[in-house]
């Protein structure tokens, strides 16, 4: 009779097999990475033989109902998934080294400002004055709860963070960009901005002020591939921490993604002359920062991430690193759902 359970075991492979991506819907919520929970969705692998025994059980017994079952395995992998997900961050988590002159005695020599999220707002010289951080707009001083939020990284200089898992070259990931670096670069516009600014008017004319800083990858902290031409760190794109109403002419209260990269393709002339809402909606939801593809570097995956100041790019500032949300494949949920109608016909069939 063993081959009568054949078409559920395929059910349940496709489930698995595909939750793979199916995974990512929920690490767009949390906003924590795909790779970071390979290991749960394996495992899930290796229990498949297991859920079959219990749906077995669970018939000689007829002690619950068709629909209890299947929904306890879902619940049993959702909660699998999204206890997984939650334990590790997408933002660089531990400040593995740094300049001996780097010792947080002012506000931009800090070194530990470059961990976790980069800014969404920042205090505007005054704590009593906090403003969003936006595209035309840096943060700079301190953050709402007085806080430091970013770090000058000048001649001689250098940070070196690390991630609490790895971040690999995912071909998923959109346009292939692999992990983000944010400073506080900005677009110049058309006079001084507030957040009381309307950013349906507000032009920009000048370009980007940035500062460029070389930034270096590792798998193990010793070994290093610099991107000596480019892209570099506190360069376009300048973060954007909230999306903006246009209709209504307002800021939102929904943060952006600061796991979405900005089309690479873009350069500073598309935006030149267009306002900061229509800059903000070339933006597409990402938050900013420069965006770096591991292809380059010959690396599968990395785990540090270091910014040095060197002859020609030094001065510049630091304000955190993210790894990028990869986009789930076309199909997957399908997939997934077709999986879960073939185990609950073979269910049905069984009972009869």
């Amino acid at each position: 009779m063993a081959h009568e359970w054949f078409p559920l075991y395929l059910s349940l492979t496709v489930i698995v097999g595909r939750l793979n991506y199916s995974i990512e819907y929920v690490r767009q919520l949390s906003k924590y990475h795909l790779h970071a929970i390979q290991k749960p969705v394996f495992m899930l692998d290796i229990a498949t033989p297991t859920v079959i025994k219990y749906i077995v059980a669970q018939k000689r017994k007829r002690t619950m109902s068709i629909r209890k079952t299947i929904t306890s395995i879902i619940v049993i992998w959702l909660l699998s998934i999204s206890t997984a997900a939650f334990a590790f961050s997408p933002y660089a988590a531990e400040l593995v080294s740094y300049s001996s002159d780097l010792t947080g005695s002012s506000l931009y020599n800090d070194p530990s400002a470059v961990l976790g999220q980069a800014a969404t707002k920042f205090a505007n010289g005054s704590m009593s004055s906090i403003r969003r951080t936006k595209l035309v707009e840096p943060a700079w001083y301190k953050g709402p709860s007085g806080e430091k939020l970013i770090t000058t990284i000048n001649a001689g200089q250098y940070v070196e963070v690390k991630f609490d898992h790895q971040v690999m070259d995912d071909p998923l990931n959109p346009y292939g960009i692999d992990f983000l670096v944010f400073g506080n670069s900005f677009f110049v516009g058309s006079g001084s901005v507030s957040d009381s600014t309307n950013m349906n008017t507000y032009t920009l004319t000048g370009g980007i002020f940035a500062e460029n800083m070389k930034i270096s990858v590792s798998q193990d902290g010793t070994d290093w591939y610099t991107y000596d031409d480019g892209p570099y760190g506190d360069s376009i794109f300048p973060t954007n921490a909230y999306l903006w109403d246009s209709d209504n002419a307002c800021w939102t209260d929904t943060e952006s993604d600061y796991t979405k990269p900005v089309d690479p393709s873009l350069t500073a002339s598309d935006f030149a002359g267009k306002t900061a809402a229509e800059a903000i909606a070339l933006y597409d939801g990402s938050a900013g920062g420069t965006g770096f593809d591991l292809a380059e570097s010959g690396l599968d995956w990395i785990q540090y991430i270091k910014v040095e100041g060197v002859s020609g790019f030094s001065g510049g500032e630091i304000d955190g690193f993210s790894d990028v949300a990869a986009v789930p494949e076309p199909g997957s949920m399908l997939a997934l759902t077709c999986g879960l109608i073939g185990m609950s016909g073979f269910i049905l069939r069984r009972r009869k």
